[in-house]
């Protein structure tokens, strides 16, 4: 049988960059050389990579089951731009007739005729970086757009027939309060998306916000609040309806995002684009990030890899165990088991004790997961039970 495998399109351009972005993105007019030239790339580095032979069988022999565009801002291409990548990706792929297209856009970078011509491409997943509903809350954030904005996003989509959207949202903004959260996740309930992504505003290094936090410029939620945010949500989108499936995402039944749940599954992927990462074979390597250098490698032919490592057994346990747990299903030790040949109850078996009688994880036969009142630390739960691995 042969596995579906699941691409990932990297679009690095913004028309902004966001204080507190610490993704792979340029700013780039979007008429510039650079954009045209990237896209160009882009389209021989899917025609190259469908031909590379991973575990002896060629790429190109495994359908795909997923397609997903992030960035920067996917929609800031042009429409004959965004056609020139799929055409790419039809030439030297088989998409199997249920697969999952999805891309990222920004409240301004797209219209109804742009999403609609988008539908005809194939795309049947939008994911709208609204993060606030708050015009106060958006300037803060250093994001560009109003909540009309988004508002007009969304509809836009709707009106160009999508019928699977994610609104992604924020927490622990500067100057937060706990009532403007709950008046945000409410304008969210209201316009009825599939799926909800919250993310807390991590401070992240090199960026701008945190040069505000370090020099005291930044004021941000305490602690407690931002766990309550959370809470909260968890409470207000389930009573509306939405499945929590992930630490950070809700969904209506039947409206998981099926690319994400490749990574939190640790499985296989393939990416293209500037800075992109792909995890096939057991090994994990990033293309060349910055876009003027990938073009170049791209057209001479050169190796695009910048980075590379093979996990060995123990630790891609390690790692699939970290990414698993982050769903509320948990993760089966059986198939963990099965996949890596070493047993999950012997290798963490200090620290799924300790933490199972502490009440943070939860073992139901063969079944492993974050508690229900340990979710706001899931991380520090993984990470502890990681350091109790054995040998």
């Amino acid at each position: 049988m042969i596995k579906p495998l699941s691409l990932y399109v990297h679009i690095p351009f913004c028309v902004h960059h966001c204080a507190y972005c610490d993704f792979n993105t340029y700013v780039e007019p979007a008429q510039s050389v650079l954009v045209k030239e990237t896209v160009e790339a882009i389209g021989l580095d899917i025609a190259k990579a469908s031909q590379e032979r991973v575990a002896g069988q060629v790429l190109s022999e495994r359908p795909l089951a997923t397609v997903y565009f992030g960035g920067g801002t996917p929609t800031f291409l042009s429409i004959e731009q965004l056609t020139e990548i799929m055409a790419a990706i039809h030439s030297h792929f088989h998409l199997l007739p249920d697969a999952e297209i999805s891309s990222e856009a920004n409240p301004t970078s797209a219209d109804v005729a742009k999403f609609a011509a988008m539908r005809a491409l194939g795309f049947n997943h939008l994911s709208i970086g609204v993060q606030a509903f708050d015009n106060g809350l958006l300037t803060a954030l250093d994001r560009f757009h109003t909540t009309t904005e988004a508002v007009h996003a969304y509809q836009a989509a709707r009106a160009a027939g999508f019928t699977n959207v994610n609104l992604d949202l924020m927490f622990g903004l500067p100057n937060q309060t706990l009532p403007l959260w709950k008046a945000s996740l409410e304008q969210a309930i209201q316009l009825a998306p599939e799926h909800l992504s919250l993310y807390a505003l991590t401070i992240e290094p090199g960026t701008r916000f945190e040069r505000l936090h370090v020099g005291g410029r930044l004021v941000l939620p305490d602690d407690e609040t931002v766990v309550t945010m959370y809470e909260y949500a968890q409470q207000r989108l389930t009573q509306a309806g939405y499945i929590h499936y992930e630490i950070s995402n809700f969904s209506l039944p039947g409206f998981a995002c099926r690319h994400n749940l490749v990574y939190w599954h640790n499985e296989e992927y393939l990416g293209v684009g500037p800075g992109a990462v792909s995890y096939l074979g057991g090994w994990r390597w990033k293309r060349e990030r910055l876009p003027k250098r990938y073009v170049q490698k791209v057209k001479n032919g050169e190796n695009l890899c910048v980075e590379e490592e093979c996990l060995a057994p123990p630790e891609a346990l390690d790692e699939t165990l970290l990414l698993g747990l982050r769903l509320r299903a948990g993760v089966s030790l059986h198939a963990l088991r099965e996949r890596f040949g070493l047993d999950p109850l012997e290798r963490y078996k200090r620290g799924i004790e300790k933490l199972v009688q502490q009440g943070l994880l939860v073992q139901h036969g063969d079944i492993l997961r974050v508690s229900d009142r340990a979710l706001p630390i899931t991380d520090t739960v993984i990470v502890e039970l990681l350091a109790s691995a054995e040998a």
